[in-house]
């Protein structure tokens, strides 16, 4: 018969208890569901860690201490065949899970900045879209002139700090994202609503 039938069956029965008699029936089927659980608990555990999960996200779904799903089943990590990759890629995930503190780069150039934020585990993004990929000679020509979010703030690791950017030294005061000037050629055509008359 298929044990999970049989746990449905035993928990219909424990459901509609309603006297003493019958206690040691009672007994019977939660030691039944108690066994069946532990096995699926065995198994999902098993899976987890061969998933990489670790012992710390484990031990958050079933509401216990990493301490104690570590010593009851510490015997499946020696199932592993790469027993220090495992350790190394928890330690990799545990130390993204920690929050950064976002630093000042502000009046740094672009190549400097992000440096500074990736020594941070932070990713880099331009306010000002239309500005090209600072691949070449002429990142070092703009400078960040304000961030968001702000220096000192925590955030998760990875998180995308926005920098707004201005061509030579920087200035403080300058908060809004260089854009380049309109193209006169775009505004051939165009008519003059207040005249009805073209603009040149």
């Amino acid at each position: 018969m298929d044990p999970w039938r049989e746990a449905r069956e035993a928990l219909g029965r424990l459901a509609g208890r309603r006297t003493r008699e019958g206690a040691l029936d009672a007994l019977t089927d939660i030691g039944s569901l108690r066994r069946l659980l532990d096995r699926a608990e065995l198994e999902a555990v098993r899976d987890a860690r061969a998933g990489r999960r670790s012992w710390a996200e484990i031990a958050t779904r079933l509401g216990i201490t990493r301490q104690s799903a570590w010593e009851r089943w510490r015997e499946l990590d020696e199932e592993d065949p790469d027993p220090l990759r495992r350790a190394a890629e928890e330690a990799a995930r545990d130390l993204a899970a920690r929050p950064v503190t976002v630093p000042d780069v502000v009046g740094m150039t672009w190549a400097a900045a992000r440096l500074r934020l990736q020594e941070e585990r932070l990713d880099i993004v331009s306010a000002d879209p239309d500005l090209p990929p600072f691949l070449g000679p002429e990142a070092a020509d703009f400078r960040v002139v304000d961030q968001k979010p702000a220096a000192g703030e925590r955030v998760a690791a990875h998180t995308a700090v926005t920098v707004w950017l201005r061509r030579g030294p920087g200035s403080a005061g300058v908060t809004a994202p260089l854009r380049p000037p309109p193209d006169p050629r775009a505004r051939r055509g165009a008519v003059d609503e207040a005249t009805g008359e073209s603009v040149p």
